[in-house]
């Protein structure tokens, strides 16, 4: 499990996304848009997740069951691999940092709100909230699921999100047919979104960020998502910054962010991501532990 979690690692810092072709979520992202068809209800919703979703967590959830061989254990790396993204989130964010005109087309590739008329300061914002909501939702989320249930656990994660991303919003004709897509995503992502808070936060303390006014600043955020509020509002307290969605929300209080901010947030994020890792390290190997004296996690065997 852990050489399958290296190997994906350095996949994807060395190589980075690998073709569309071959990409699972871009492969699901495809099947969705042909089938959503707006003003559709819930049931309808119900078919599209499934319909989207399996043809790509089936064959996915299958490789581990095949015996063990050089093949399998590069399969499963890839397969893993694609279910998060560290280089390309970091290298959009990190070309980003001058906030010249390079920059919010840079920005706009990762985030959904217009970005053509937006003065730096909401550029920046836009980049550092997109940098720890992906944290979640494309970085610490599926790498918890494959903790407690390999590489399924994560693909799974990975997809969900993606159907979040296709149907999940809450625009007229996609409301209802979006409902189930955005409560599998709510869901799976719940967890991981308040222990990457906790990541965020113990990591600002470390490089002696802002850590008061977490509570109050998650609390007055005003972000729709239950989960998407915790990253951005740890980011918002360990910065000291003011992130903005212009007509949406207002997380923190302060400034809006610069350029010296957006160093600091990819410090914060670069700590965050390696004690993320070693936290999932220690886990596993405390399991692990248990299941040598007999507890009952027969997951490590199947993973």
């Amino acid at each position: 499990m852990l050489l399958v979690l290296l190997a994906s690692l350095v996949w994807d810092l060395a190589l980075g996304e690998p073709p569309t072709l071959v990409h699972p979520v871009v492969i699901t992202g495809k099947i969705s848009e042909r089938l959503i068809k707006p003003n559709r209800g819930y049931v309808y919703g119900v078919f599209l997740w499934f319909a989207s979703v399996l043809p790509v967590l089936i064959p996915a959830s299958l490789v581990p069951l095949v015996p063990f061989s050089p093949l399998k254990f590069l399969i499963l790396a890839f397969v893993l691999k694609t279910t998060f993204s560290i280089k390309m989130l970091y290298d959009i964010v990190s070309r980003s940092v001058n906030l010249d005109e390079s920059s919010r087309y840079l920005v706009q590739q990762i985030v959904r709100r217009d970005l053509s008329r937006e003065d730096k300061g909401h550029i920046a914002s836009a980049a550092i909230e997109s940098l720890f909501e992906s944290f979640v939702d494309g970085i610490s989320s599926p790498l918890f699921w494959f903790l407690l249930l390999g590489v399924p656990g994560a693909m799974l994660q990975r997809l969900a999100n993606t159907m979040d991303s296709m149907v999940g919003y809450k625009t007229p004709d996609l409301k209802r047919e979006g409902f189930f897509s955005a409560k599998v995503d709510t869901l799976l992502n719940y967890v991981p979104a308040r222990i990457s808070a906790l990541i965020i936060l113990f990591s600002a303390l470390i490089l002696r960020y802002n850590v008061r006014g977490f509570r109050r600043i998650l609390r007055e955020s005003g972000i729709e998502s239950v989960n998407a509020r915790y990253p951005i509002s740890a980011a918002a307290t360990a910065l000291g910054v003011k992130l903005e969605k212009r007509g949406y929300y207002t997380v923190g209080t302060g400034e809006l962010p610069g350029e010296r901010e957006m160093k600091k947030a990819l410090k914060l994020f670069k700590l965050s991501l390696a004690l993320y890792l070693l936290l999932l390290l220690v886990v596993y190997y405390c399991l692990y532990g248990l299941s040598l004296l007999g507890f009952p996690y027969g997951l490590l065997k199947f993973l």
